[in-house]
Parts: C-alpha cells; structure tokens; sequence
C-alpha cells in the first residue's frame, strides 16, 4: 500500500491496520501539523536585530550558526539564545531592547504555530476512537514554551520536544523516548512526518511505521528533505489521509 498519485485504497489500509495492530500516532510538527517552519515566518533576523538595535549582518550570520545550539537545547530560554549573539558580535544589549526582541521572536513563532486546515478535525477524530497521539519535534525553546497556548495542545497526550530533552531525531532515544512516554510498543504506533533528515527510516529503525506527509518545499531544499524525495515507502498528501490507516 502506498498514498502517491493512485487513490487510496481504503480497504487496504483498514486490512493493513488490523494486521499492525495500531494503538497510537506520533506526528512531526512542521510541515505535518503545520507548515513549513521557514515558510511559515520567513526571515526573522532582520527584525530581530532591529529590536535589539544591533548590526543586521553579523546577527544574522552568527544567528544562522547557531541553529543547531537552539534546537538541541543549549539555550533553555529566549533571551539566553539572543544574549549568544549579542556577546559573540561584541554587543551589550539594554533589558527593554531584549524584552523587545524576545517578544517579536514569540510572536513570529506564534504565527508559525497554526494549524494546517484539516489538523484539529484529524487529531479529534484519533483521539476519539481511542488512539494516543504523540508529538516528537526537532525545534527551539520557543516552541514548547508557546505549546499551551495552541488549540493543538490539548489533543495530545505527550509531547517531546529535542530542545527540551536535549536529544533530536534523528537519534533513535528520541523515538524510543516518545513510544515510552505514551506507554506503547513502537510496533503498534505510526510516525507521520515529512522526512526532514532521514526521520522516517530512523522511525522505521526503531519499529514504528513511518508514513511520508509530502511537503511541497522540499524540492526547494533537497539537501534538508533528501529522503522524502527518495521514499519509496507508504506516504499521503493531506493530513486526514492519516484516518484511513486506522480506519477511521
């Protein structure tokens, strides 16, 4: 069975479902829940440097290098990752400029934080037929500190975030991580997501079964997205393709 240009077969996947033996869902969060993370806010460094009043070029070139310390959990707050930049350009920033431009980065975030259209109907209907639904998401503390606020929050039952546990997919603990925290073998659980660094295969490594969302941008970023242009496995276009897997 595979979602690509054919229709889906909906007695294959309820036939397939049965055999795996379902129980949960664990879901990706950009790009799968909501969109692309780039795409959602675009550039934010020169706004950022703005706010702080410091030079737009070197903030934006050292905020770039630091894309790895903020996802993997070197900076626990907002102002912790800005004051990184801040001290390796030379620059001391006043409170109310920091308060400033931690702000703007909140509510950049919080744009990109929206759901895609049929994400809430999707989740509600898992959650309704008694599945749990996890999230695992490589991304920065902003993230899990804006978490609550969002409709999608209280639909799921765990949700693990690398900058918080300081591990990132595709590192297989982190999937384990994710089946332990929702109490389910990764054998009855599905792992939907875009195929961001070779997530997928990582996923299927582990045990879950990984299930491609295909994500329009990733022809533009074929290094990032290189295994969701070479998956041969089971993918879907729209999130509520998703039921049909579980026979919802």
């Amino acid at each position: 069975m595979a979602f690509t240009e054919e229709p889906v077969n909906v007695g294959e996947a309820r036939h397939t479902t049965e055999r795996m033996k379902l129980n949960a869902v664990i879901f990706d969060l950009f790009g799968t829940l909501v969109d692309d993370f780039a795409s959602s806010i675009g550039s934010t460094n020169p706004n950022l440097a703005m706010a702080l009043e410091v030079p737009s070029e070197p903030f934006a070139q050292i905020w770039r290098q630091t894309t790895e310390m903020r996802v993997n959990g070197t900076f626990q707050t907002v102002e912790a990752s800005l004051e990184h930049v801040c001290d390796a350009i030379g620059v001391r920033v006043s409170p109310q400029k920091m308060k400033k431009a931690v702000e703007m980065r909140l509510q950049q975030i919080r744009r990109a934080l929206k759901p895609k259209p049929d994400a809430i109907a999707t989740l509600t209907q898992l959650r309704g037929s008694g599945y749990k639904i996890g999230l695992l998401s490589n991304c920065s503390i902003e993230i899990p500190i804006l978490w609550p606020e969002t409709p999608l929050a209280t639909l799921f039952d765990s949700a693990i975030f690398s900058s918080r546990e300081r591990l990132k997919k595709p590192d297989p603990r982190i999937y384990s991580l994710a089946c332990d925290r929702l109490g389910v073998r990764p054998e009855n659980c599905l792992y939907i997501a875009d195929g961001e660094n070779y997530e997928l295969a990582t996923a299927a490594q582990v045990g879950l079964h990984p299930v491609l969302i295909r994500n329009y941008l990733s022809k533009h970023r074929p290094k990032l997205f290189r295994e969701a242009e070479e998956w041969k496995g089971d993918s879907i276009s729209v999130l509520s393709e998703v039921l049909l897997f579980v026979g919802v």
